[in-house]
């Protein structure tokens, strides 16, 4: 089975390229030019350069300086109070700890000034991806097992979350089978298009999954509706879509400036 999922537009605005000015690509090369080479070699180099761009993007954020000091006094406070259950500390000072904390809430204030007016008509066009479900699967190698426990869940013999113990193959049979409440777009091996089929408490019949067979059983379904926490959402994905085009635009750049490094030294 496989799930045909609808692929977000490329976002053009604002341009990759104009927003990486010169004097950013400078003061990045300055903050990173005696470590790239560790970050590229232990493969956290585009994960760096992921921070940086919303580090950046956070500066821009235009938000009221008494909406931004309730938001990181109530980080800040969140922050302590699991720090110090933590066996690792990590000390910080006021002002590193409130530039830090400051990262996500304000690039998600200028994701929102960016995309805002586009949200409605992304969510339209994705809203069925974005209904939740959560379900029990059990997957087994054998179509005759998948038979055979089909029969004794529907005869009340055994429960799902028992067999699911029992005979499951894969690791969701650790939690009796269960795959936790989440949107159709992140639910793993192609079962949406089974679950909007299915009703809560349905068991499907034996299907091939890979190279064996699995049983499928809806638990929940909450079809989407577009209220704050999908705005949020859909704004993160959205900065996360940018940020990508940035950081590909950028390790191209990066790439050619070592390039012609190697070209000037011979």
């Amino acid at each position: 089975m496989t799930i045909d999922t609808p692929q977000s537009a490329p976002l053009l605005e604002p341009d990759p390229e104009k927003w990486l000015t010169p004097q950013r690509l400078e003061q990045l090369n300055q903050q990173i030019e005696g470590s790239k080479k560790l970050l590229k070699q232990a493969g956290l180099l585009r994960a760096a350069l992921g921070y940086w761009v919303r580090w950046e993007v956070s500066l821009e954020a235009n938000w009221g300086q008494d909406e931004e000091n309730t938001i990181l006094d109530d980080l800040e406070k969140d922050w302590l109070e699991k720090s110090s259950q933590s066996e690792q500390k990590q000390t910080y000072s006021d002002n590193e700890l409130r530039e830090k904390l400051r990262v996500s809430p304000g690039s998600l204030v200028w994701a929102r000034e960016q995309w805002s007016h586009r949200l409605e008509s992304i969510y339209l066009e994705r809203k069925s991806q974005l209904d939740q479900a959560s379900c029990r699967l059990i997957r087994v190698r054998d179509k005759g097992i998948a038979l055979e426990l089909h029969h004794r869940i529907k005869a009340g013999e055994t429960s799902f979350e028992q067999a699911a113990r029992e005979y499951g193959q894969g690791s969701e049979r650790r939690n009796n089978g269960l795959i936790p409440m989440q949107t159709l777009e992140k639910m793993p091996f192609g079962l949406a298009p089974l679950l909007v089929r299915l009703e809560p408490g349905r068991l499907s019949l034996p299907m091939r999954l890979g190279e064996g067979f699995c049983l499928v059983q809806l638990e929940s379904f909450k079809p989407s509706q577009y209220d704050k926490a999908t705005e949020e959402l859909l704004l993160a994905e959205q900065l996360r879509l940018w940020i990508d085009s940035v950081v590909n635009y950028l390790l191209s750049v990066l790439s050619s400036e070592e390039q012609a490094q190697v070209e000037t030294s011979h």
